[in-house]
């Protein structure tokens, strides 16, 4: 039996590495978040970006999330940059109530607005945000929320490293009350390749 989730949790690893663009690698004390992005180019026009991401903490919480971003046009001198796009998320709450689990998920749609630092193209900024309404949250959920602030670095060409406060919200259908999945101050590593 544990074999066999080795087996498993090793393809889910290794098989979007196959095609991916990106790997993204974020911890904190409680958590950890990684996730494998790729251009969309081949199949929607414009700058398009999919990806997939999974996260852990030690309150025994999952979410996983599948998603793609299309960018706007960066031609503009401004630094500014914007992107709209939809994920799926699907997760798991554990102990909200004691003894119990919540499996919570959602069709959310947001953005992305960025900033890059035109005195230092190495430093850049943004603020993301995704909701979900209670007709594409199903699950034990009725709402869902996911929004982030980050600040990142680009140490050298296809490598940055970033400090990000994200949050992922759900509202609960058997109490009213708002579950977070998981929120807190994230170190992370984004490598281009």
């Amino acid at each position: 039996m544990m074999f066999r989730r080795f087996i498993t949790i090793g393809l889910f690893i290794a098989s979007p590495l196959a095609c991916a663009d990106a790997l993204d690698i974020s911890l904190n004390n409680n958590a950890v978040a990684i996730g494998f992005f790729t251009g969309a180019g081949a199949m929607v026009q414009g700058n398009s970006e999919f990806h997939i991401a999974a996260t852990y903490n030690d309150s025994m919480n999952t979410l996983a999330e599948a998603g793609m971003l299309v960018k706007g046009d960066e031609g503009d001198s401004s630094g500014a940059s914007l992107a709209v796009g939809a994920k799926v998320l699907a997760g798991m709450i554990k102990n909200y109530a004691p003894g119990t689990t919540q499996n919570v998920g959602a069709i959310a749609i947001g953005g992305e607005l960025g900033f890059v630092a035109p005195a230092s193209k190495q430093l850049s900024v943004g603020l993301y945000y995704f909701g979900g309404p209670k007709i594409t949250t199903f699950g034990d959920a009725n709402r869902s929320s996911q929004w982030g602030l980050h600040g990142d670095y680009e140490v050298a060409p296809g490598t940055k490293v970033y400090v990000e406060y994200r949050e992922t919200d759900f509202g609960l259908t058997s109490t009213g009350q708002t579950a977070t999945v998981d929120s807190g101050t994230y170190l992370g590593v984004k490598l281009a390749f």
